[in-house]
């Protein structure tokens, strides 16, 4: 079996993730947990991951083969899934815990705050396809 088909796309995974922190520590967030425990962030490691393993298919593969094809249309939905529907989620959550702040505090005790940074804007989807696109590439040549 030939492992690069995750080796690589894993890597890509972890050097975005990497990049993410770097990018949290320039812009003063910087905390090693949101690598775990955050969404979120530039760049997208999904969008990295899926295209990723996208483009190794496309390179070796064939970018006729059918396996692209559904590789591709997974990876799409992902990235449409970062970029939209999470980044909804994350705007009602700020929405759900301005009200939770506005309640009595012997009332929300018991109540968890929600996560609110939980999408992708559409230039971190893109620098994370760029990201899983060049790196897979380079790493294919190896």
């Amino acid at each position: 079996m030939d492992y690069s088909y995750i080796i690589i796309p894993l890597i890509v995974l972890i050097t975005a993730q990497a990049l993410k922190l770097l990018t949290d520590r320039v812009n003063g967030n910087f905390n090693l947990r949101n690598i775990f425990i955050s969404y979120g962030g530039m760049p997208s490691a999904h969008t990295a991951f899926c295209v990723s393993i996208t483009t190794l298919l496309g390179l070796r593969l064939g970018f006729d083969a059918p396996i692209f094809a559904m590789a591709l249309v997974f990876t799409l939905i992902v990235m449409r899934d970062a970029s939209t529907f999470r980044q909804l989620l994350g705007k009602q959550a700020k929405v759900f815990n301005r009200f939770i702040s506005q309640l009595p505090s012997s009332e929300t005790q018991d109540i968890p705050r929600f996560q609110e940074n939980l999408g992708h804007t559409i230039l971190e989807v893109v620098a994370g396809a760029v990201w899983g696109i060049a790196i897979t590439y380079f790493l294919n040549l190896l």
